[in-house]
């Protein structure tokens, strides 16, 4: 009996052998191979839908790339990869938390237990049943809660795909996997944080090697300030729509004694799409400025750009005069949103808001002269800019601009020839 004809027949163990097999293998396929619903998922929702208990099926056993935030009841074999132990006093009582990493052929996921039924070590194979999961720094984490059952398994009955890459920061996007990285921590701060009733430290900062910068967040990991580290196992999640290294004891975590230079090397914004980026330089020629550029005004309470003297949140204020720059940025491998505040569209234009209220007001109140200053100060003009690069499905790639410069025409074709002939040409 093949897997699909051990589904077909779960299903129809479940619904008391009342619905035809041919009937359910249809619902089945349909379910996988038009909807992309994982098995286990797809057999409830079968069972359900022809008038069944789920809870009669024979079981829920997924992989560990199958599983989702949120689930209940979840059944799986794995083989322990790491498993650590730590003790906290709740409410007066010393208690012990379990946690690490499991693994199957499919992938790996963290995990926790207050219990164990039987003592893990690293390389058991064991089978769980009545487990469940919970989100975790955005992806998720099985808790071994006190209904769940743990079993040995014979040794090697689970093979586990564990692959931890070699990394360099500008390389470092969400949801990659394990991840090794051998860079140097440029700023820390370390706090006490509550997470499920226990105490944890976390230290904040960000890191750093010789292609770019990066958010890290270090869970119970004491980190300083100019420390060189190879860090292996540590995991990628987006924060805030830019990518953000995060790591834990489940790492392996190694000073090295190298010189580590933070260069500042200009990125494609290809290489931006679908993760973001944090304090990256890109160089490239502003093709438009958008709607919205220019003179604007905003709520004195929450900041929110108005169109009339009525905030949605905050009824009627006084709207306080501002300027930004909403352009398009091209750099030839693609384009992004790039936001200039009040200081740097003052600086691009040569004028404060009092000169821009006082310019509109010498041409009849009207707005646009403002957002044509602009598109005759930047359209097809190169610039070098710099600041943290947010990815957002809806919106693309916008750039919070933290510093600009404008780029000599001649320098680039002088530094175009220098690469050539470095390279040969």
């Amino acid at each position: 009996m093949d897997d699909m004809e051990k589904h077909i027949e779960d299903i129809y163990r479940a619904l008391g052998g009342k619905v035809d097999r041919d009937v359910i293998a249809r619902e089945l396929r349909n379910w996988i191979v038009n909807f992309k619903i994982p098995i286990a998922e797809a057999k409830r929702s079968i069972v359900s839908k022809l008038g069944g208990d789920p809870n009669k099926l024979v079981g829920n056993e997924k992989k560990i790339s199958e599983l989702e935030i949120g689930e209940g009841r979840v059944d799986l074999k794995a083989k322990v990869i790491s498993i650590n132990s730590r003790e906290y006093e709740i409410d007066g009582i010393r208690r012990k938390m379990f946690y690490g990493i499991l693994g199957d052929e499919t992938g790996t996921i963290p995990f926790t237990a207050w219990r164990l039924e039987i003592e893990l070590r690293k390389g058991d194979c064991v089978e769980i049943k009545n487990a469940y999961t919970k989100e975790w720094q955005g992806s998720p984490q099985l808790v071994i809660g006190t209904n769940t059952r743990v079993s040995l398994l014979p040794p090697d009955a689970v093979n586990v795909k564990l692959s931890i890459s070699p990394r360099k920061i500008i390389e470092l996007y969400p949801r990659m996997g394990l991840v090794e990285v051998v860079a140097k921590i440029l700023d820390v701060q370390e706090k006490e944080v509550t997470v499920d009733g226990v105490p944890r430290k976390v230290f904040d900062g960000i890191i750093g090697d010789d292609t770019g910068e990066i958010p890290f967040t270090s869970w119970d990991v004491e980190v300083k300030k100019g420390d060189t580290l190879k860090i292996s196992g540590a995991y990628v999640r987006s924060f805030r729509g830019m990518p953000q290294l995060v790591f834990d004891p489940r790492a392996t975590i190694t000073p090295v004694n190298i010189e580590m230079e933070i260069r500042e090397i200009p990125v494609t914004i290809e290489s931006l799409e679908g993760k973001g980026g944090y304090n990256v330089l890109v160089e490239g020629v502003i093709i438009d400025v958008k709607k919205g550029s220019g003179l604007i005004y905003r709520c004195p309470e929450c900041g929110r750009v108005l169109t009339s003297s009525n905030c949605p949140e905050h009824g009627k204020v006084i709207p306080v005069p501002d300027m930004r720059i909403k352009a398009i940025l091209d750099d030839g491998t693609g384009a992004m949103m790039c936001i200039f505040n009040r200081e740097q569209t003052e600086r691009i234009l040569g004028i404060t808001v009092d000169d821009a209220l006082r310019i509109v007001q010498e041409n009849f109140g009207n707005p646009m002269v403002i957002r044509e200053m602009i598109e005759e100060k930047l359209i097809a003009v190169p610039m070098r800019v710099r600041g943290n690069v947010l990815s957002k499905e809806k919106y693309g790639l916008t750039m919070l601009v933290r510093d600009f410069e404008f780029l000599d025409v001649d320098d680039i074709a002088k530094k175009a020839e220098g690469m050539l002939e470095d390279l040969g040409w």
